[in-house]
């Protein structure tokens, strides 16, 4: 089990499902569902919005996981997808991003939260998440030099007016590039048209 997954867990189960996130109208247990409907389950994403006998199974199938209590709930996230899972396999060449941003969404809408101290190889994670995610999450007309300590990943634009370096640690970096940028804790430097292109541009997904 990734040691994130596990942290993860336990925050979920001492916040308890009314914590709120940062995402707006979700709290812990609209995203732990996400969660679990990704990894177990994908097709009850869209399956309940289908018109007749398709649309209500997929229903019954999401109130039947929404009458679990919260402990088997998490239970069941703690557990992992399957090893055959092929959003599993995903999130283990991607460095386990979208966990590591779920994960701070409920953290950082907590009072009093503060920036984790990560272990070297959740932040190597991390980090790896940040280079494969950024050239695809991030839609801005300049070029972008993300820097740091573990180095710094650049991600080119086509028309690009100027550039910009954007400093932090790997986990603040991975949620500048998610758009979450209201409590990513970064510094952003650049000319005067970068730094515009930069704030009018998109950021996640």
């Amino acid at each position: 089990m990734h040691p994130e997954r596990e942290d993860f867990a336990d925050t979920l189960l001492a916040l308890g499902e009314e914590a709120p996130t940062i995402l707006p109208g979700w709290n812990a247990a609209a995203l732990l569902e996400h969660l679990l409907v990704r990894e177990g389950a994908p097709h009850l994403r869209l399956a309940p919005r289908l018109p007749g006998p398709v649309g209500r199974r997929a229903e019954r199938s999401l109130d039947r996981l929404r009458a679990l209590s919260w402990p088997d709930r998490v239970a069941r996230f703690r557990q992992g997808p399957g090893a055959l899972s092929p959003v599993g396999r995903l999130d283990a060449l991607s460095g386990q991003g979208e966990m590591l941003i779920h994960h701070e969404d409920l953290r950082r809408a907590q009072p009093g939260w503060e920036p984790r101290r990560l272990s070297p190889d959740v932040a190597a994670d991390a980090w790896r998440a940040v280079g494969l995610l950024a050239p695809l999450v991030m839609r801005v007309r300049a070029d972008v030099l993300l820097v740091s300590p573990l180095g710094g990943h650049r991600v080119r634009s086509r028309g690009a007016h100027g550039s910009v370096r954007v400093h932090g640690e790997v986990m603040e970096l991975l949620l500048w590039v998610s758009g979450r940028e209201r409590v990513a804790r970064v510094r952003v430097h650049g000319d005067d048209a970068a730094l515009r292109a930069v704030a009018e541009g998109r950021r996640g997904m």
